[in-house]
Parts: structure tokens; C-alpha cells; sequence
């Protein structure tokens, strides 16, 4: 299975993509990670330290450092995942595709998305969880370029730039023919929030409560599912586990 978390910046893609990555390995299922974000923090939401997030060796620029360019063959993911990846949590396999930390004259950018189709594309889930936390916005959505038989989650929370854009990826999923939509609404305070969004997103829709600790995890950097794993966000980014594997 694969999976594509995709959604505004701000709206809580990663804090949502770590603790369900966790919660998935909990389940016993094997699990890798994408950090598919310019400013990968991903790590952090897994619960890896930050100094390992930080000091982490994002494909592409790696590869750049490396002298690889363009017309060198092409690795394959399964090796850029062996070599470039880390380990974290519960067994889970993390690696990012690239960072902007200097001035380049490659084009990080279209590099970083490229990479993220090829992780997306070849990596073989038959026996793994793939789950990609994209860039945010809908760029990356494009580039992963999921299919019938992935999963897209298209995360919000109430503001209505948040919903616009979790509306019009839900959109382009269907366009590119993704049958599994889930939209998740995100920090919901009230069931009139929740269902005002489900009726923007017109999808299958989930909802993950307000919780505070959720934000005092994030404002200590560490992963919300150690900080207070009975928090109600944490409890219902586990039933969202289970109902995607169902």
C-alpha cells in the first residue's frame, strides 16, 4: 500500500503522517517513510531526535554533493533508500528527498519532486507501507502522481484556504484516478466544522479533534504519539490507521 498525505502548509500533514506512520508499525505493518518537504521535518514527528534530523543526508542533495548528475544512470530507489535512509521508531525507515539549504545552480526544486516520483513510483509495496508527507500545496501530489491503487488523505483544518486546497486535491486525485480519497479534518472543534468540510471535499472523511497536546508536543519538538500517547489526536490517528487498512 501507498499512501499520499497531502494538504496547505500548516495544516498538520507531518504531526499526521508521523503518528500514523507509528501507529501502522504498531500494527505490524513495515513502514517507509517520505519526507517529500524542502524543509523536511517529518523525522521530528516520528519521534527521531533532531539532531538526526538535522544532520540527515537528503537524496538529492546528496547525490549533487556527489557529482551525480542528469545523464548518470539512474539509481534505483531501493538503493538510495539502503544508503540515504535512517532508521526511527518502530522499526520505520525514513528518508527525504531533498532540502534547500544554499544557493544551487541545479534546480533543487524539480530534483526534490522528481525524487519524490521515483520513491512514490518504484518502491514495490506489496509487503510495505509506503507513506509520502508532500510538499505542501499541490505540486508534489502531481509529481508522486498516485494511482487506483493507492491512498490519497487530503488533510485541513477549518480556515477556508485550508479547505480550498484539501478541496482541490481531492479533485486532482480523481483525476489522476486514485479510488481511495479520505479527507481529514483536522483540529475540528465541532461536528458543525466536520461536516461543513465533508461537504466541501465530497470524499470519504475523517476527523481528528482539537487536542492541546498535540501543540505542546510540537512546541517541545517531540513526537506527539511519546509525548502523551492517550491524547484524543493520538487515539484517532490510530482508528484512522485501522480504517485504512482495513
Amino acid at each position: 500500500m501507498k499512501i499520499a498525505v497531502c494538504g496547505k502548509g500548516g495544516s498538520g500533514k507531518s504531526t499526521i503522517s508521523g503518528a500514523l506512520a507509528r501507529h501502522l508499525a504498531r500494527q505490524g505493518h513495515k513502514v517507509v517513510a517520505l519526507d517529500c518537504d524542502p524543509n523536511p521535518n517529518l523525522g521530528i514527528s516520528l519521534g527521531v531526535l533532531r539532531e538526526e534530523v538535522e544532520s540527515m543526508s537528503p537524496i538529492l542533495n546528496a547525490l549533487i554533493d556527489a557529482g551525480h548528475t542528469h545523464k548518470d544512470p539512474k539509481i534505483e530507489a531501493e538503493v538510495l533508500l539502503d544508503r540515504y535512509g535512517i532508521d526511527a521508531p518502530e522499526g520505520i525507515r525514513l528518508v527525504a528527498t531533498g532540502k534547500i539549504e544554499r544557493p544551487s545552480n541545479a534546480c533543487l526544486c524539480c530534483g526534490s519532486h522528481n525524487t519524490t516520483r521515483q520513491f512514490f513510483g518504484e518502491l514495490p509495496a506489496d509487503d510495505r507501507i509506503v507513506l509520502a508527507d508532500l510538499e505542501a500545496g499541490l505540486n508534489d501530489l502531481i509529481w508522486a502522481k498516485p494511482g487506483p491503487d493507492d491512498v490519497v488523505l487530503a488533510v485541513t483544518e477549518g480556515s477556508a484556504k485550508s479547505v480550498e486546497i484539501a478541496r482541490r486535491a481531492c479533485r486532482l486525485a480523481e483525476e489522476l484516478g486514485v479510488k481511495r480519497i479520505i479527507g481529514i479534518s483536522n483540529r475540528t472543534v465541532s461536528d458543525v466544522d466536520a461536516k461543513r468540510i465533508g461537504e466541501e471535499l465530497g470524499v470519504e472523511m475523517f476527523t481528528v479533534p482539537e487536542d492541546r497536546a498535540i501543540e505542546d508536543a510540537d512546541h517541545l519538538g517531540i513526537a506527539a504519539i511519546d509525548a502523551d500517547p492517550a491524547a484524543p489526536a493520538v487515539v484517532a490517528i490510530g482508528e484512522l490507521a485501522q480504517l485504512i487498512t482495513r
